[in-house]
């Protein structure tokens, strides 16, 4: 037999095309992982009848009982139901929607979300291509139904046309790339995946979404067998075999997702296989009629994609087939095959022996297949193979096809190919040539915790969703990354309004906190709510409290050096942080976190000019630290040293500035006399007035934290004589970790000295950033913090934290409030605020362990963006990532809560004519309509009027 040449002067397309994501329904599958899983088994999915069944959808008892009549299809489960909530469909709009264009819809979402594609933040255009078949939803049930007298044959037109369903995918998920449908029968859905990888190629777009659907109105009913038509008499399709009578025709959708290879690889995509060539062409006049294939039309196909691969047919492996398994059909590809391999060894198989022929979704389903198979290095059997044609053997060309399930794994020297064929009535062949994914090395995950966002429109899907990445963690996904999730997660998911988290350690430790009760979730449909910084001082910190962040952070590590080094300076050489980054050792509980109870003695505290120039430092890396994920405070308040730190973040204080006036604010309180302080639960009136009756001296109002939470100062005897007092009354008074007693009157003796050296020293400017004064409660004015005087005054005036929190929680747009600094004690007091009712308290969030808090600072970290993503906060997840390795990997798509949206034909219609077939299986001349869409005598199922059909999704 004469063989083609190949096309070696063809300029192919020169971009490889990465297969990123795919989505599908298929017969006796409801996703792509259980077709492979089917296929694999070589498992069948047609649907056999019983005649109970047919006689309940209507069919009449003459073709029920007729011998020639098929009682077997290619369904799909779910056709009625659709998700219209989710996509912005009023039930009206549901009802009338082909559920070609629902079914579309919906994969062409999942193939998004299995790509890693958010497409509100995809920075580049995505397009869309694909075809369906004719509407019998519309042929058989709209149109009896009278319902275009209700809705208007405009929206019932627009709803159910072919050249609206890959622009109402684009409308409704919002897509500005290149969207226009495809029709060419058989062929569509591969010709679809062509049209987009030339699209990717030219750069018209960035992302295309490729493939088509082909829904049967009725479903679940037979077929008349006519003889010389392209469905078997028996339901089964045998391709390649020499009994092969044709396939049954079905119903199905398949949707890819493709990017440029380069793209792919650089955003870390999971690819499932390349495309490395692609052609499509038609017969022309080179055939014996319309609908017979072309032999020659096959051929150069095949061999223009091989050209535009820049490869030979030795290069290929394996022939995913069109492989209808008619007599003419299969007699014409083997012909072709043997033109353009000849002399060569091949595999070939088909997908039609278990799904059917999908018609608009055929060639898809063939490139999915194809794409899995390289994927899992394994050739599923093309079953029902019994008598091999002889063709097989016709030729210089040994084609052996797969009836086993075949091993076929990456071999050193030799990158393993597939050629995918669909041939289309009318004469438009296409041919796609995949290869293996390229192995892209992954480094060593290191143990850090991570948090997994992810959301859903309704309660009941976020739950479902969560039952859902439980079971894929716990087995198919078992092997992937921690932080690979994560990130998939949070780039590559559209948020919605009801928003969970899991923080965990390990995909393990994930799985199982996925299916327990430690998942954290909140109804918040925000996406840009304010964050306000509270910055601690100083009372709460320990040893080794920068110790993890420190070397598992990048931007804490490299702010904290900075300060480090400016600090070792200033302080002649000695290194304050010494001690924040030795290995955590918790203190004995001296914090103002622990309030009630009997409190032991303070350890023994860090000396003041230690412990603020460290604090400072590793309070500001950590606020960085938190810039660098996209969060930009909206106002800035902290406690005692912590207004420091908002000074400087506010840009009042450079940062050389800030950490002088620190370190010498610190050596001048150092020279001071030792003070102590005290936390004590009661109102500030109500414990001076029990001093002042008691005749203690030397003891003030340190601060103000609420109504019923005041910080004692002073002397360490009137302090100690306080706390006998309380004690006596049964009043817990707890001693504090600190040196001196600050914003007291023992204060008093710097005021002067600090306001000239800071007037000396100290360049000040207006704050860029708002924050709230400790001096007085409210938003700092330049004309304050401009003044030297002041930052005298706020060294020994109380602190007036309670009217701080009322200023920040009255700030418009509810901002949630971000404690910066170890422990929780200021996030404790704003949940104690009169202006903060509990709906506010999830707004309220750690970002650092306490001393007694046993949790890793990187788990408390996560949890803080996790929980600020909870309360709409925006995150940017890449600033998160702070460069680190990571892939994005295949995860369970958005569980659709689908409803039934149906309308019913009216029972006395007349019968459908021929065209409400799917035009991808004419019949001969002679031919009658088949009742396989209701036929001559078909008795219609009891019917619905236009104000009852309206009604359906409530029944």
């Amino acid at each position: 037999m004469r063989t083609v040449d190949v096309i070696d002067d063809i300029d192919g397309p020169g971009t490889d095309i990465a297969i990123v994501g795919m989505s599908g329904r298929f017969p006796g599958a409801s996703g792509v992982a259980e077709l492979w899983s089917a296929i694999r088994a070589g498992a069948s999915g047609i649907t056999r009848f019983t005649d109970e069944e047919l006689r309940a959808a209507g069919v009449p008892a003459e073709l029920v009982d007729d011998p020639a009549y098929v009682k077997a299809a290619p369904v799909i489960d779910g056709v009625e139901e659709f998700d219209a909530a989710f996509f912005g469909f009023s039930p009206k709009e549901a009802q009338i929607l082909d559920p070609q264009h629902r079914l579309f819809l919906e994969h062409s979402w999942a193939a998004l979300e299995d790509a890693g594609c958010d497409p509100k933040r995809f920075d580049g255009a995505i397009g869309v291509f694909g075809g369906c078949a004719h509407s019998s939803y519309m042929q058989n049930n709209l149109l009896p139904s009278g319902i275009t007298a209700v809705m208007g044959d405009l929206a019932v037109g627009l709803a159910n046309d072919k050249d609206s369903l890959t622009t109402r995918v684009a409308h409704t998920i919002g897509l500005s790339g290149p969207s226009y449908g495809v029709q060419s029968y058989c062929s569509t859905s591969l010709v679809a995946v062509c049209a987009g990888a030339s699209s990717l190629a030219g750069y018209e777009c960035d992302l295309a979404l490729a493939g088509g659907v082909a829904v049967n109105v009725p479903q679940r009913v037979g077929y008349l067998y006519q003889q010389g038509g392209i469905a078997p008499p028996d339901g089964r399709c045998r391709a390649f075999d020499a009994r092969g009578l044709g396939s049954p025709l079905g119903s199905g959708v398949g949707v890819v997702a493709l990017r440029r290879l380069e793209d792919a690889l650089a955003d870390g995509d999971q690819i499932y296989a390349v495309i490395r060539g692609w052609a499509v062409n038609n017969d022309g006049g080179r055939k014996v009629g319309f609908t017979a294939p072309g032999v020659q039309g096959q051929a150069a196909v095949m061999a223009e994609a091989l050209a535009s691969a820049d490869l030979s047919p030795a290069d290929i492996d394996y022939i995913e087939a069109h492989g209808t398994g008619t007599a003419l059909g299969d007699a014409a590809e083997l012909a072709a095959l043997q033109q353009v391999y000849g002399g060569q060894s091949l595999l070939i198989g088909s997908v039609k022996p278990n799904v059917g022929h999908l018609d608009r979704a055929a060639g898809v389903t063939n490139l999915i297949k194809a794409a899995l198979a390289l994927r899992h290095d394994e050739i599923p059997p093309t079953l029902n193979l019994s008598e091999p044609n002889p063709q097989l053997g016709t030729g210089e060309a040994r084609l052996d096809v797969v009836t086993r399930l075949r091993s076929w794994p990456r071999e050193a020297g030799r990158i393993r190919r597939a050629g995918v064929s669909a041939f289309g009535i009318g004469g438009t062949n296409a041919h796609v040539v995949l290869e293996e994914a390229p192995l892209v090395p992954r480094t060593e995950e290191s143990p850090r915790p991570e948090p997994l966002i992810w959301s859903a429109r309704t309660a009941a899907a976020a739950d479902e969703m969560t039952a859902r990445l439980a079971g894929h963690l716990a087995g198919d996904g078992r092997e992937h990354r921690l932080a690979d999730v994560a990130h998939t997660l949070q780039a590559g998911r559209q948020q919605f309004g009801h928003r969970r988290l899991l923080v965990a350690s390990s995909t393990a430790e994930a799985a199982v906190g996925l299916a327990g009760a430690t998942v954290l979730g909140r109804a918040e449909s925000r996406t840009d709510r304010p964050v306000a910084f509270l910055i601690a001082g100083t009372g709460e910190q320990y040893p080794g409290m920068a110790a993890e962040l420190y070397v598992s952070e990048p931007v804490f590590r490299e702010v904290l050096d900075d300060c480090r080094a400016q600090l070792r300076r200033l302080m002649g050489g000695a290194d304050p942080l010494a001690e924040m980054l030795a290995p955590r050792t918790p203190p004995a509980d001296g914090t103002l976190g622990a309030l009630f109870g009997r409190a032991p003695e303070p350890a023994a505290a860090t000396p003041t000019g230690v412990l603020q120039p460290a604090l400072f430092a590793v309070e500001y890396a950590l606020a960085r630290l938190v810039q660098s994920w996209g969060i930009q405070p909206a106002m800035l308040a902290g406690y005692s040293l912590g207004e420091y730190v908002a000074a400087c973040l506010a840009g009042v204080l450079s940062l050389e500035s800030a950490l002088a006036l620190v370190t010498h604010r610190a050596r001048l309180i150092d020279e001071l006399p030792a003070g102590a302080m005290a936390a004590v639960p009661l109102a500030a009136a109500d414990v001076l007035e029990r001093i002042e009756r008691a005749g203690i001296p030397g003891v003030g109002v340190g601060a103000i934290s609420g109504p019923e939470l005041t910080v004692l100062s002073g002397e360490p005897q009137g302090i100690a004589a306080v706390r006998a007092l309380l004690e006596a009354e049964a009043v817990p008074c707890r001693p504090l970790a600190t040196t001196h007693a600050f914003h007291s009157a023992m204060m008093e003796p710097l005021r002067e000295r600090l306001t000239s050296w800071i007037a000396a020293n100290v360049p000040l400017h207006a704050p860029r950033v708002p924050y709230v004064s400790n001096v007085t409660g409210e938003p700092a004015v330049a004309e304050q913090v401009t003044d030297p005087a002041y930052w005298a005054e706020h060294m020994c005036a109380p602190v007036r934290f309670h009217d701080v929190l009322r200023t920040l929680l009255r700030q418009e747009g509810e901002p949630a409030l971000l404690e910066i600094g170890p422990g929780q004690s200021l996030g404790a007091m704003a949940r104690g605020h009169a202006g903060c009712p509990p709906e506010r308290w999830p707004l309220i969030v750690a970002s650092m362990p306490g001393a007694s808090d046993p949790r890793p600072a990187q788990a408390v970290l996560a949890e803080a963006a996790g929980r600020l993503w909870l309360a709409g906060v925006p995150i940017d997840w890449t600033g998160y990532r702070q460069d680190r390795p990571v892939a994005k990997v295949g995860l369970p798509t958005y569980p659709f809560q689908r409803e039934r949206f149906w309308v019913n034909p009216q029972e006395a219609a007349q019968p459908p004519s021929p065209a409400a077939r799917s035009p991808a299986t004419p019949l001969p001349p002679s031919a009658s309509p088949s009742p396989r869409t209701g036929g001559r005598g078909r008795a219609r199922p009891p019917g619905a009027g236009p104000e009852t059909a309206l009604r359906g999704p409530l029944t």
